[in-house]
């Protein structure tokens, strides 16, 4: 009998200090599963981007039916730009050779153009990247296309010059800003740059005509008053003073 109740305590023991040993190794578990479930918050970006314009062209870009053009205009919450991508024909397959982003302003479209500015017999692109003067002045990027690396290369100051267009008559660019009068300014195409080599200024009846040399040195070459003058002309020549 005595012998029983022995055993007996010592079962329960045993069973008591086994329970204690699970407890204690569930323990860390438990916490463990916790962690587990606890994960940060992952944050998603509430920002939208939507296409607001598309131009594509295929036969007036590059060398006829070689080269597409497709122009993006996207707007998002905190921008908008253009995304340009240039495709090149290779084994009856477009191929991109050419992919540019420029930011923009959120008023104007993109209404893309293509122009030839150096009268080299390859369009160039202009696309509106802002307006100033209440819509006087349209500010335009240019970008000549370089049929030897048959790419645009960016006009970096082209958005200092507003309304550009091709002056046949000098064969130049020229470009005419809008103030409390305006100016007439000639450009010569230089490397990735518009440098301006002449220009008529129109002022409070005040005229004057001037030339500015490769060195950046302005001479006037003739300021006189003209009675009632119209200061809102535009000029196609400056030597001989021609509208």
């Amino acid at each position: 009998m005595t012998k029983s109740i022995v055993l007996l305590l010592l079962f329960l023991i045993v069973s008591c200090s086994q329970k204690n040993k699970e407890q204690i190794v569930s323990l860390p578990q438990k916490v463990t599963a916790k962690k587990e479930v606890i994960k940060p918050e992952t944050k998603t970006d509430t920002a939208k981007t939507v296409l607001d314009e598309t131009f594509t062209d295929s036969t007036q870009v590059g060398i006829k039916g070689k080269f597409k053009l497709t122009i993006y205009q996207f707007r998002s919450d905190d921008s908008t730009y253009v995304e340009i991508h240039l495709f090149e024909k290779r084994n009856n397959k477009w191929s991109i050779k050419q992919k540019l982003e420029y930011l923009k302003d959120g008023i104007t479209n993109c209404d893309a153009e293509l122009t030839d500015f150096n009268n080299d017999g390859f369009n160039d692109l202009t696309f509106q990247s802002s307006v100033a003067a209440r819509g006087a002045n349209e500010i335009r990027k240019l970008l000549i296309f370089d049929p030897s690396k048959k790419e645009f290369v960016l006009m970096k100051n082209s958005d200092h010059f507003p309304n550009l267009q091709y002056n046949e008559l000098l064969n130049c660019v020229d470009a005419w800003l809008v103030y409390g009068g305006s100016s007439t300014v000639f450009l010569k195409i230089e490397k990735d740059s518009l440098r301006e080599f002449a220009g008529v200024s129109l002022d409070n009846n005040e005229r004057e005509i001037y030339t500015i040399d490769k060195k950046g040195k302005r001479k006037t070459l003739k300021k006189e008053f003209v009675k009632d003058l119209e200061v809102y002309t535009r000029y196609k020549n400056y030597n001989p003073l021609t509208e």
